[in-house]
């Protein structure tokens, strides 16, 4: 899978050279700006710190749903403000989705959509939805595949269809990290939205597609330390969006009792900052999760959802100096996590004789 990956990086480098390179401002970031989650997960294609995976993770890696046991919903929104744009002063976004575990592979879908008027970043109004399946080859490795379609309005209109393809590779200690992960992937592949009337980074010439067609993704994170009370992890990623660009994400994991979170994340574009448009105020969240009951509910019980997780969690980060996002989110997740080895016991004939 990671030669087909390679593969595929060096066929769209071949096509990408065709098309000049002036997205809008945050016309790379439309995916994290959906949900606490990706706000502050550094756009982890390897799962973020603590590996926290939900269904919008297909976005940046479809393989990290493949160790997925449980179903889970999700929902999150995001109110954006500016204090320099009286007459376009609020924006929004969101997310919702559903991941599924079957039999033979892991499924995810999600709708999102982006509305942001305003002029430290006008990307328009965008409304998409993304698909994908994943699948476990193994203990140490995982590979996806996916689609995207999305649709633009506000500054002319257009429409976008594309494919995504990525890999996992988990190692359960290496040096002193634990959970360490790699993760790759390829995103975009497709047609992505083009004809429109917005202004990109670089004022002097016309705006190009975006996001940009040919993202490579490639990133690292691991759980640093963990006990019975705290834990904490880091996470790494690196994108080339048509390997014209590059943007960094870093971000930082921290949990206590397995029940309250605290996450914080950088991202730095490279191309935005040298146009004049720096972003580098970290975001911020907090995230809280508890077990509640399904009394008397014979179905839930049924099904194994007699208990189940919900998270709940709130993120804010300034945008561009003056445009201050705060986000808002939910995550269940149905039934709880299967921690214990199966039992074997071995047959002796004694059995039969009882």
């Amino acid at each position: 899978m990671i030669k087909k990956i390679v593969a595929a990086a060096a066929a769209a480098f071949a096509s990408t050279v065709l098309f000049a390179y002036n997205p809008p401002v945050s016309g790379e970031s439309l995916d994290r700006l959906t949900s606490p989650a990706q706000l502050t997960s550094a756009s982890s294609s390897a799962g973020g710190g603590l590996f926290s995976v939900g269904p919008d993770s297909i976005v940046f890696n479809p393989a990290l749903i493949a160790y997925e046991q449980r179903i889970t919903l999700d929902l999150g929104y995001t109110a954006l403000f500016s204090s320099d744009d009286p007459d376009n002063a609020y924006g929004s976004a969101f997310e919702t989705g559903i991941l599924i575990p079957w039999k033979w592979f892991v499924g995810s879908g999600i709708i999102k959509g982006d509305f942001l008027p305003f002029d430290e970043m006008n990307a328009g109004n965008t409304l998409g939805t993304n698909v994908g399946i994943a699948k476990e080859v193994s203990e140490h490795l995982s590979v996806g595949i996916g689609m995207n379609a999305g649709l633009f309005w506000g500054a002319g209109s257009d429409w976008s269809l594309g494919a995504n393809i990525g890999a996992l590779y988990r190692l359960p200690q290496l040096g002193f990290m634990k959970d360490f992960r790699i993760g790759v992937s390829m995103l975009n592949l497709g047609k992505n939205y083009t004809f429109t009337t917005l202004q990109g980074i670089d004022s002097d010439e016309d705006v190009g597609s975006f996001p940009q067609i040919a993202t490579l993704r490639a990133g690292a994170a691991a759980v640093l330390f963990s006990n019975d009370y705290f834990k904490g992890g880091v996470s790494l990623d690196f994108a080339i969006p048509g390997f014209q660009n590059l943007i960094v994400d870093t971000g930082l994991q921290l949990s206590f009792n397995d029940m309250l979170f605290l996450r914080a994340s950088e991202e730095i574009n490279i191309r935005e900052s040298i146009a004049g448009y720096a972003n580098y105020m970290p975001s911020l969240s907090l995230g809280y999760r508890f077990t509640f009951s399904a009394k008397n509910n014979s179905y839930l019980e049924k099904n194994g959802w007699g208990q189940s997780e919900m998270t709940t969690s709130a993120a804010w980060q300034q945008l561009y100096q003056t445009v201050n996002a705060c986000s808002f989110g939910v995550r269940m997740n149905l039934g709880m996590q299967d921690t214990d080895p199966p039992l074997i016991e071995l047959w002796n004939g004694e059995e039969d004789q009882k």
